[in-house]
């Protein structure tokens, strides 16, 4: 998947102020991997679909 895509998803995580431990946990993947997907990709289609479920369920 696209970095650029991910990078958007974690502005979002952290523009809604939500605390990175929790979002680690809830996708299975720490902050510093994520960071590591950015930089060099490509990122797998889980770790998106994870995040933009959490974003979803901040929202209700």
């Amino acid at each position: 998947m696209n970095t650029e895509e991910l990078t958007n998803l974690m502005k979002q995580v952290e523009e809604k102020g939500l605390d990175w431990k929790e979002v680690e946990k809830k996708i299975d993947v720490p902050k510093q991997l994520l960071d590591l997907y950015v930089k060099s990709g490509p990122v797998p289609v889980t770790i998106i679909k994870k995040l933009k479920q959490i974003l979803e369920e901040s929202q209700n």
